[in-house]
């Protein structure tokens, strides 16, 4: 952390959001409709709990996922099972990133 700190932090952040957005892409185009199963599955269950009665309804091939169960499905693949691709990534691009910066004249005063 002393020696790249800030521009560690910088690059984790950028192929994070990187990697977030790939996962929610493939899942849009590969599995939309699955989601779409889980979702009135878990609010089937969810609804069961407290009591309430839900109707099941015929899930057609148009009809898409709510962009909630998207994102929670993509983050917690990439929370979980990305997060060694993230910081191995991370560890092998930090360095030269940080030269770059350097050279550039970029960040100067906090890149040692």
């Amino acid at each position: 952390m002393k020696k790249y700190g800030y521009v560690g932090i910088g690059v984790y952040c950028v192929v994070g959001a990187i990697d977030l957005t790939a996962t929610m892409a493939l899942i849009t185009v590969g599995g939309a409709d699955r989601v779409k199963k889980a979702e009135d599955y878990v609010l089937a269950k969810s609804k069961e709990l407290i009591g309430m009665k839900h109707t099941t309804v015929q899930i057609n091939k148009d009809e898409k996922p709510s962009f909630t169960s998207l994102f929670l499905l993509a983050y917690g693949i990439h929370k979980t099972i990305l997060l060694p691709f993230r910081l191995s990534l991370t560890a092998a691009i930090t360095p030269t990133v940080s030269r770059r910066l350097k050279a550039a004249g970029l960040f100067s005063k906090i890149i040692k």
